[in-house]
C-alpha cells in the first residue's frame, strides 16, 4: 500500500511537529503510514460491583454463567473459522488454546464454586478466577507460558461482556484507514480488526511470541510490541510511521522518513513474492553453514518448507504436554514425532534430519498433579525430572525411536548440568533400544544424541560432554539467563538479557572449540540465531548450524550470504582481542560496525543495523 502523503492529518498547513521515535520490537514485518487510533483498554474489573446473592438465586446466576459460556464458545469458534478463511488453517489453532482455557475443568469449576459457596455474582466469580489462574501464569519462567496470561484475559473479557449482554464494539468507529495504538491488544482483537481499515498496530506490552503477534504475522500487517509508553504520548489523529521491520513507531513522520518507508515497504512486498533458496547457506567464499528451523506441535508443517530451512534443528516435544493439560501416550507421540520427520525429510530437504527435544518440562511448566517447586528456575526440571521419572522418559524415548525408523531423526537432552546425567540419560536410551528390539519394534540403532548447552557448568566442561555425544547445541536463551542470573522475562532485570556480554561470548567459543575438537558440529538453537549480528558472531566463532522460527530463516540467509570466511575469522580474533576489556554494549557496537563494513551490498548491510535481539 502506497503510504499517504505526510500532510493528510490534523494540523495541515501549519509548521510540522518534530519527529518523535519509540523503539520496541519488531513483531510482524511491514512498513506503513497513516493516522493513528489510539484504543482504550478497559480491565475485566471495571465497572463491575460485586455483591452477595441469595441461597435461591445460586441456580439461576450459574445458568447465567453458563449461557455466557456457551455463547463465548460460539464466538470463540467464529474467530477460529475467520482466521482460518483469512490465513492458513492452521493458525487459527491458536484459539484452541482459548476453547481449551474456557473447557478447563478447573477454571470452570473456581467459577461455580464462587458463585455457589461465595455467594457472589458471576461477574465477580468471573473476575475473581481470572486473577486467581493469572497469577498461576505469570509465575511461570517459560515466557511462552507466561504469555498465555494474556489469552486469559481475553477470555474473561468476553465472558464478562457476554454477562453484560454484548460483545466487543470498541472497532465499530473506525471508517478510514489508521494505525492502532494501544496498551496493548487480544488474539481475538486482532482477529477482528477491521480488513483494509487496521494497516497495523502498534502496544506498549506483549512480546514477539504473543499470540497478538502470531496472528498479525499471519494476517501479514505490521505489528510493534513492547514501545513501554508510546500510548501516553500520541493523540488520536496523530500521523505516524510503523516499522514492524525495525521494531519503531515514528510520531509526526519528516517527508524523508514516509519516503524512506515507502521504498522499503515495496522492496519487502517484492520479497515476499521472490521464491526462497533451500538448504544451507553458503558464505561468500563458499563455507557452508545449515539453516534449520524451531517448531513444535501446532506450527503449520508447511512454514519449514516455505523458509527454506534445511531441517529441523530443534522439535520442542514439551508442546505435546502442554497444548493437552495431560501426558501424550507413547502412540501419539510416535505418531507426532513421526508426522513432522517425515515431512522434513521429503518435503523440505532431501534426508533432512529432526532433533526432538526430550520433554523440556519441570519446575514451573508442571505437569498435572505436580506440585509447584519454591524454586523452579533451579529445580526438578527437564532432563532431572525426567530422570527422575524413568517411565515418562523411557516412553518418549520409545517413541522417538520408533519414528526413527521412518524418517532421520535425533535425540536431544536439555538442561544438561553434568556428565554424570548425560550418561544417565544416555543409559536410558539404550534401556528403551532394549525394550524395543526384545518387543522386535524396529528402530534406528545409530540414531544421534545430542546435549544442550544451556548452563556454564555444561559450557566450562563441553570437551567431556562432547567426547561422548554426535553433536551439542547451545540454548542462549537459557546460557544467557543463567550466566548473568537474569530472567530475560523479567521487565526489571530485561536489560541484562545480553548475548553478546563477554561472558556468553566466551561460553560459546569455549563450546565450538570442544565440538571441533570432539570432531562434531555444534549448534545454536536459541533466539539470538534470529538476530543478523548475533548469527554472523556465532557462525565466527565456530558454530556450524543456527536454528530458529522459520519466519527469519530468508534474513538470516541473506545476511550470512554477504559475509566471507576471512571477514568472519578477523572479526572472531577482534572479538577474542576485545573481550577482556569491554562491555556487551561496546561488544555490540563494534560487531555491528565491523560488519557493516565489510558487506558490500547495501540491501544486506542494513540487515547488521536493524534493532533485534542483542
Amino acid at each position: 500500500m502506497t503510504p499517504p502523503a505526510p500532510d493528510c492529518g490534523p494540523g495541515a498547513g501549519n509548521t510540522p511537529p518534530a519527529e518523535r521515535r519509540f523503539k520496541g520490537h519488531a513483531a510482524s514485518s511491514g512498513c506503513v503510514v497513516a493516522p493513528v487510533l489510539v484504543l482504550s483498554r478497559i480491565s475485566p474489573a471495571d465497572g463491575v460491583r460485586e455483591f452477595q446473592i441469595s441461597g435461591a438465586r445460586v441456580s439461576s446466576e450459574i445458568a447465567r454463567f453458563e449461557e455466557a459460556k456457551k455463547e463465548t464458545r460460539r464466538q470463540i469458534e467464529a474467530l477460529n473459522d475467520e482466521l482460518a478463511a483469512s490465513a492458513r488453517p492452521e493458525d487459527a489453532a491458536i484459539f484452541e488454546g482459548h476453547a481449551m482455557l474456557l473447557e478447563d475443568e478447573m477454571l470452570h469449576g473456581s467459577i461455580v464454586g464462587r458463585i455457589s459457596s461465595g455467594r457472589i455474582n458471576a461477574e465477580a466469580a468471573v473476575i475473581r478466577s481470572v486473577k486467581e489462574f493469572r497469577s498461576v501464569f505469570e509465575r511461570m519462567s517459560d515466557r511462552y507460558m507466561r504469555e498465555r496470561a494474556a489469552d486469559l484475559d481475553d477470555l474473561g473479557r468476553r465472558l464478562l461482556a457476554n454477562l453484560a449482554g454484548g460483545g466487543d464494539s470498541r472497532f465499530d468507529s473506525i471508517v478510514e484507514p489508521c494505525i492502532i495504538v494501544a496498551d496493548d491488544i487480544s488474539p481475538s482483537e486482532t482477529v477482528s480488526l477491521p480488513k483494509g481499515l487496521v494497516l497495523g498496530f502498534a502496544t506498549d506490552r506483549g512480546s514477539v511470541t504473543s499470540h497478538a503477534a502470531l496472528i498479525a504475522r499471519a494476517l501479514g500487517i505490521p505489528a510493534v510490541v513492547g514501545l513501554g509508553n508510546a500510548v501516553r504520548s500520541v493523540q488520536p489523529g496523530d500521523m505516524a510511521a510503523l516499522d514492524g521491520d525495525c521494531g519503531e513507531l515514528i510520531l509526526s513522520p519528516s517527508p524523508a522518513t514516509v519516503a524512506a518507508v515507502g521504498d522499503r515497504s515495496a522492496a519487502t512486498r517484492g520479497g515476499r513474492r521472490a521464491p526462497q533458496a533451500i538448504g544451507p547457506v553458503s558464505l561468500a567464499d563458499g563455507r557452508v553453514v545449515s539453516l534449520s528451523a524451531n517448531v513444535q506441535d501446532g506450527i503449520p508443517l508447511a512454514s519449514i518448507a516455505e523458509s527454506g530451512a534445511c531441517g529441523v534443528g530443534l522439535y520442542r516435544s514439551e508442546y505435546l504436554w502442554l497444548r493437552e493439560s495431560r501426558e501424550p501416550s507413547e502412540d501419539e507421540q510416535a505418531a507426532a514425532y513421526s508426522r513432522v520427520a517425515g515431512y522434513v525429510a521429503t518435503s523440505v530437504y532431501p534426508g533432512a534430519r529432526t532433533v526432538i527435544r526430550v520433554l523440556d518440562i519441570g519446575g514451573d511448566k508442571l505437569l498435572p498433579g505436580v506440585t509447584p517447586e519454591p524454586n523452579p528456575f533451579l529445580g526438578n526440571r527437564s532432563l532431572r525430572f525426567l530422570l527422575s521419572s524413568p517411565a515418562v522418559f523411557r516412553a518418549q524415548l520409545r517413541a522417538i525411536l520408533r519414528a526413527s525408523a521412518r524418517a532421520p531423526v535425533a535425540v536431544m537432552y536439555p538442561m544438561v548440568a553434568t556428565l554424570d546425567e548425560l550418561r544417565a540419560a544416555n543409559a536410558e536410551l539404550g534401556h528403551a533400544m532394549s525394550q524395543l528390539a526384545f518387543a522386535g519394534i524396529p528402530f534406528d540403532p545409530g540414531i544421534r544424541r545430542g546435549a544442550m548447552i544451556e548452563l556454564p557448568s555444561a559450557a566450562l566442561n563441553a570437551a567431556a560432554i562432547a567426547a561422548e555425544t554426535d553433536f551439542l547445541s547451545i540454548g542462549t536463551n537459557d546460557l544467557v539467563q543463567y550466566t548473568l542470573g537474569a530472567d530475560r522475562g523479567n521487565d526489571s532485570v530485561a536489560y541484562l538479557y545480553q548475548p553478546l556480554n563477554p561472558a556468553v561470548l566466551k561460553l560459546v567459543d569455549m563450546t565450538a572449540r570442544a565440538a571441533a575438537g570432539a570432531g562434531i558440529p555444534v549448534a545454536v538453537c536459541g533466539e539470538s540465531a534470529s538476530d543478523p549480528v548475533a548469527a554472523a558472531v556465532w557462525v565466527a566463532l565456530g558454530v556450524d548450524e543456527l536454528s530458529m522460527s522459520c519466519g527469519y530463516v530468508p534474513s538470516i540467509r541473506r545476511a550470512l550470504s554477504a559475509l566471507s570466511s576471512s571477514a568472519l575469522d578477523g572479526l572472531a580474533a577482534e572479538i577474542r582481542r576485545r573481550w577482556d576489556r569491554g562491555t556487551a554494549s561496546d561488544m555490540q557496537d563494534f560487531v555491528r560496525g565491523y560488519l557493516s563494513s565489510h558487506v558490500s551490498d547495501p540491501a544486506s548491510a542494513s540487515l547488521f543495523q536493524l534493532p533485534g535481539n542483542v
